[in-house]
């Protein structure tokens, strides 16, 4: 059981290090002040940053699944610490491009080299408590903001943008990687139990290759699902720092309200995943994305207090890390485990294309507007639109 238990805080400790992402709106208001962008600008290096980590997740996937989980991670922790260091000269070269290559695309590379491993490996040594598992792991990615939003805005005050990305650097650097070289398969043998044989005889649970679930009905329903919740999710995570400034709230308040999404984004892993493992993953997408969605649609009407941001924040912020164990168990429940990791890739690319148009689509329609009452409403009738979906998985 250590063993177990080791893996399980590995992944944990590796996901806390690789969801520093959920804090890049503390960034975002010091860049428009000190190089003049404006809001899309300055959310490009965070829509990228999970444009590349959910590509590089097909990949990652495919390799651990052949070699296993922990050169690919450690790999994956270098180009992290790697990126966050090279993103220390943006205040000598002072281009959005310069964010986006280094931020972006080679920390966000190495984000998905990690991200990949870990939740594979959690399923194989928890095959009868898989949502649990799997939230557990990844309930370190939605903890992170909890860290280190308060963190860089301290740093960001006291060194200035460049030195924290550098201290950042040196952190994710060495924290990852050590977190990595803990990552394991179990032997062989005991990835099967009696308990899980007995499971594939009864069910006749077939285990799909990438190709076979690519012409699946299912498969681009958990994906378009999965986008249109990511899409909602990380428009608020990406700019509620700012919308909480914009109402007058000051900056380290603005900050903790990241970090109040962070820790219910953490709980909403484990908790939905657990919630799963009982009343089916189709039930439980559905009530979570249908809360999701009102809360959504009301909240430039309702979040106009310090305390009503936090309380809406808190519930965006539950639902947001449901997906996040949901999806990977569903994709297992549905497409088996045996190519998991690439399997679970293809789904997360929607992850991807969502967290690249829900920031964009955000600072765009408050640079054109003045106001985020449009991004919401979209974002809300989607999340609806996700849960009517997930409804259909039901039948399957």
């Amino acid at each position: 059981m250590a063993s177990k238990w080791l893996v399980i805080f590995a992944g944990f400790l590796l996901n806390l290090m690789l969801g520093i992402v959920y804090a890049w709106s503390v960034f975002v208001k010091p860049l428009m002040d000190t190089f003049g962008w404006s809001k899309t600008i300055a959310s490009l290096p965070f829509s990228i940053f999970l444009l590349i980590f959910a590509i590089m997740m097909v990949p990652a996937g495919r390799t651990q699944d052949r070699i296993g989980p922990r050169k690919v991670a450690m790999l994956g922790g270098v180009l992290l610490g790697v990126g966050f260091l090279l993103s220390g000269f943006i205040e000598t070269i002072q281009n959005p491009y310069w964010l986006i290559l280094t931020y972006g695309v080679v920390a966000g590379a190495g984000c998905g080299l990690g991200y990949a491993c870990p939740i594979p490996v959690a399923r194989k040594w928890f095959p009868e408590r898989v949502g649990l598992a799997t939230g557990l792991v990844v309930m370190g990615f939605g903890l992170s903001a909890l860290i280190f939003a308060p963190l860089e805005r301290i740093l960001i005050d006291t060194y200035g943008i460049g030195q924290t990305f550098y201290i950042l650097g040196v952190i994710l650097l060495i924290v990852a990687v050590l977190a990595a070289s803990m990552l394991a398969n179990p032997p062989e043998s005991s990835v099967s139990n009696p308990k899980q044989e007995v499971t594939v005889v009864e069910t006749g649970k077939k285990e799909f290759g990438p190709s076979e679930m690519l012409r699946d009905i299912r498969f681009y329903t958990l994906w378009l699902s999965f986008f249109f919740m990511a899409l909602a999710g990380l428009m608020v995570i990406g700019h509620i720092a700012p919308y909480a400034q914009e109402h007058g709230v000051e900056p380290l308040a603005a900050a903790f309200a990241v970090s109040i999404l962070s820790v219910a984004n953490a709980v909403g892993r484990p908790g939905a995943g657990a919630l799963s493992d009982k009343i089916g993953r189709a039930t439980t997408m559905f009530l979570l994305f249908l809360i999701q969605a009102a809360t959504l649609i009301t909240f430039p009407h309702i979040a106009l207090t310090l305390i009503t941001i936090y309380i809406c924040a808190a519930i965006i912020g539950f639902n947001y890390g449901a997906n996040f164990s949901l999806f990977p168990s569903a994709t297992g429940d549905f497409f088996g485990t045996k190519n998991l990791g690439v399997n679970y890739g293809l789904v997360f690319t929607s992850y991807g294309v969502g967290g690249l148009v829900g920031p964009i689509m955000a600072g765009y329609v408050f640079d054109v507007t003045g106001s985020y009452e449009i991004a919401f409403l979209i974002a809300g009738v989607l999340a609806f639109i996700a849960a009517l979906m997930s409804f259909t998985l039901r039948k399957k």
